[in-house]
């Protein structure tokens, strides 16, 4: 009878010990995956504001590049201005900085206001009813075929460099982002912009037919503001300079 109380007791203090390190096991595995994870969250962290500083960083190199080119143009027209240049200098260059969309601009034209759609899904597929960068492309490429002289989306300056495409859920025109809705300016003739839109079987049409809002409006006097990003050049050169070099070369 003693001896049985015995192996008893041995089997309860084996059990307690088994337990025991069973429990002290979970412990480690559970201190170890909370270690990785705040590891894992510190070095996503890291990389994030790494990113952050690195987009910081060319943002203000950017900027310096600007205010240095704004300098140099304000030299150009100072010195035309003040006799050093000739009046047909002056003249130039403000006709090319208003084409290349430099300068701050007014005149008649119309404004288009896009928006998704409201109406209810009936195709199953959400993309249908939501403005798409091809849908934008359009609207911008019918302006321009109308004769718009200067345009743009949602404040930015469409130029022949700009960008319009499709960044997820928005739309990215000169490295910014925009969600709908879309304002689009055109300045140009105001009969002949809003006819080239809203035509039998156009594009307001068209993007009618998923109940698209499109809403084109003629104007007297709309405001375009000036192109403030960066025209990057560096691998140009004038026609006449690489004839030289070649002829140079060959020489």
């Amino acid at each position: 009878m003693a001896q049985l109380k015995r192996k008893r007791g041995e089997l309860a203090v084996v059990f307690s010990f088994g337990l025991l390190g069973f429990l002290l096991a979970l412990q480690l595995k559970s201190v170890k995956l909370n270690t990785a994870v705040e590891t894992t969250g510190a070095a996503r962290l890291e990389t994030l504001q790494e990113l952050y500083n690195n987009m910081a960083a060319e943002r203000d190199e950017l900027k310096l590049r600007l205010d240095e080119a704004q300098g140099e143009l304000e030299e150009y027209r100072s010195a035309a201005a003040s006799g050093q240049g000739s009046e047909a200098l002056k003249t130039e260059v403000d006709r090319l900085s208003v084409i290349a969309g430099l300068t701050d601009v007014e005149g008649p034209g119309v404004m288009v206001v896009l928006n998704d759609s409201k109406a209810e899904n009936t195709t199953g597929d959400e993309m249908d009813y939501l403005i798409h960068d091809s849908d934008l492309l359009t609207v911008i490429n019918e302006l321009r075929a109308a004769g718009a002289q200067a345009i743009s989306f949602n404040g930015e300056r469409i130029l022949a460099t700009s960008e319009v495409r499709c960044a997820g859920p928005v739309v990215m025109v000169n490295g910014k982002r925009f969600a709908a809705p879309f304002v689009i300016y055109a300045i140009g003739d105001p009969t002949t912009l809003y006819n080239a839109l809203t035509m039998r079987n156009g594009v307001v049409d068209v993007l009618g037919q998923w109940k698209i809002q499109v809403n084109v409006t003629m104007s007297d006097c709309l405001l375009i503001e000036k192109y403030t990003g960066i025209i990057q050049t560096g691998h140009l050169r004038p026609a006449a300079a690489v004839g030289e070099e070649e002829r140079g070369g060959e020489g």
